[in-house]
């Protein structure tokens, strides 16, 4: 999609949803049920909404599937027209190499780049190719237009704001939009990218966790050795210990990644996860990374452990030191709202499924909706890859109907929780 035609299909956005909010208005003046009319407004303004934004693709999507964190906040439909964004991988139609003949022109004579790429998106795409000295490589190029793109989407994200702010009241949108600019600028310097590639590579090497050597980088290319392996897509006709495997070693890697590396890996869509024909994982893409990160992991164990153990006074403790209740919430009513599901961590085993994941409570999906009788949350946008990354794991577990000992695994994140 050209810029032109994004910037007006996300424009569109706060001018329809405004013209039918204000209808709403006119037709509770003249005596029409409140309630009726503006559920009605609002449903058809989430439907535009997430429509622009799953057509946008790139940075516009990659906004929504962050609000869909939230969309339990909504109405039942309305909330999976939301998370179904977050089931929507960013897919385009890849560019000729003509196109990118000047990022290809920055790599060293001798390297080989196949024809047609593997995988693009807005902001670039991924060919094959074979390094000087005959390694298999991956060599991820961005587009020369990849800077507007995002510059121009941000403008129409923050046009929106006040939309959404009405469809969300109790999310601050203005800090989820910053926070969301600010990741989009790290992503669009490749060395950036890199060096997180390379901090992970070393902290999880020991650990038995591949994560693909850089090989080059700069700005606008990035050249990483060639990584086969299975795609957590292609799991589900695996056997049951093959996907145990995997699923053990993507929740020691989600979990304990913030005290290796002190950061997480924030994309956790299956395409970024192979694993090997000797059950080891790999990990791939480590464009989006909240770093300085630990604090929704370790409330997250803070949470089941405590809970668990009966130190409900405790959990109320973690929860106000974490700015996300008032000093007016009792311990009773927050218990009450997280009503924490604690199964993955009171067994020995437990084998996570999609059933599961649809019956789970949804207090850390949702902490909007968890809180909303005990005080307004402002989630913190620290928060915000690092809840992404641990929910979208859990989900992929579900996806794998894997079997883990999650609680040994917890156990590690947090011991001066559970020692203390």
């Amino acid at each position: 999609m050209g810029l032109i035609r994004r910037a007006a299909s996300l424009a569109s956005v706060p001018v329809s949803t405004g013209a039918r909010l204000a209808g709403a208005a006119t037709a509770t003046a003249f005596g029409a049920d409140r309630d009726a009319v503006y559920a009605k407004a609002t449903a058809a303004s989430v439907e535009t909404l997430t429509a622009a934004l799953a057509k946008a693709r790139g940075p516009a999507l990659k906004f929504g599937q962050a609000l869909a964190v939230f969309s339990s906040a909504l109405p039942p439909e309305q909330a999976a027209q939301l998370t179904a964004l977050t089931r929507l991988y960013e897919d385009a139609k890849p560019q000729p190499l003509k196109t990118i003949e000047k990022q290809l022109a920055q790599l060293p004579p001798g390297v080989t780049v196949e024809p047609e790429a593997i995988a693009a998106a807005s902001l670039g795409q991924v060919h094959r190719g074979t390094w000087t000295d005959g390694t298999p490589v991956a060599i991820k190029v961005q587009y020369a237009d990849a800077p507007k793109v995002v510059k121009a989407d941000m403008l129409q994200l923050r046009a929106m704001a006040p939309l959404v702010g009405r469809l969300l009241p109790t999310l601050d949108v203005k800090a989820l939009i910053d926070e969301h600019a600010e990741r989009l600028i790290e992503e669009l310097d490749y060395t950036h990218e890199a060096e997180w590639q390379e901090s992970f590579r070393r902290a999880w090497e020991p650990e038995g966790i591949v994560i693909p050597k850089v090989l080059m980088a700069t700005k606008t290319i990035l050249v990483t050795e060639w990584i086969d392996g299975t795609p957590f897509t292609a799991l589900a006709n695996e056997p049951a210990h093959r996907r145990d495997a995997a699923g053990r070693a993507l929740a020691r890697f989600c979990f304990w990644s913030p005290r290796l590396v002190g950061a997480t890996h924030a994309d956790p869509h299956p395409g970024n996860f192979r694993l090997l024909d000797d059950n080891r994982l790999a990990v791939l893409d480590f464009g989006s990374v909240a770093d300085d990160s630990g604090l929704f992991t370790h409330l997250f164990a803070q949470t089941l452990i405590l809970t668990t153990e009966g130190r409900d006074d405790e959990v109320l403790d973690a929860w106000r030191d974490a700015g996300l209740v008032a000093e007016s919430t009792t311990t009773a009513q927050l218990i009450e709202m997280l009503d924490p599901d604690v199964r993955p961590y009171s067994r020995e085993e437990f084998t996570f499924s999609r059933e599961w994941l649809q019956g789970r409570s949804q207090q850390f999906q949702d902490p909007v909706q968890a809180l909303q009788g005990a005080s307004r949350l402002r989630f913190p946008p620290d928060y915000l890859l690092e809840h992404r990354a641990v929910m979208g794991t859990v989900a992929l577990l579900c996806g794998l109907d894997a079997t883990v000992d999650f609680r040994h695994v917890i156990d590690g994140v947090g011991d001066e929780v559970a020692h203390a």
